[in-house]
């Protein structure tokens, strides 16, 4: 898919599953990450063989941005349950 493109838009309910999976015995192969939800399952990979420099910096750059995302679903969701004492309190 030279100049082509793509897009999937998935929303992770609860039973959404994430997993990695690898092959300790058999170390060039390529760590393989899954997402699975009902009617959709998706793997991330690098090249099956030969890690390479450029699979750690997309590895170390799929870090980065799982983490911010997690840190912004984790300041929303703060947001979002303020205890009902505080809401009442605010109103007096």
């Amino acid at each position: 898919m030279k100049d082509g493109y793509g897009s999937v838009g998935v929303h992770f309910g609860a039973d959404t599953r994430f997993g990695c999976i690898t092959y300790p015995d058999d170390p060039p192969t390529s760590p393989i990450l899954t997402i699975s939800t009902p009617g959709l399952s998706l793997t991330l990979s690098g090249r099956r063989l030969d890690v390479e420099a450029g699979d750690v910096q997309n590895a170390r750059r799929l870090l980065e941005v799982v983490s911010r995302f997690t840190a912004e679903v984790e300041r929303l969701h703060s947001l979002n349950n303020i205890p009902a004492e505080s809401a009442e309190d605010t109103a007096a």
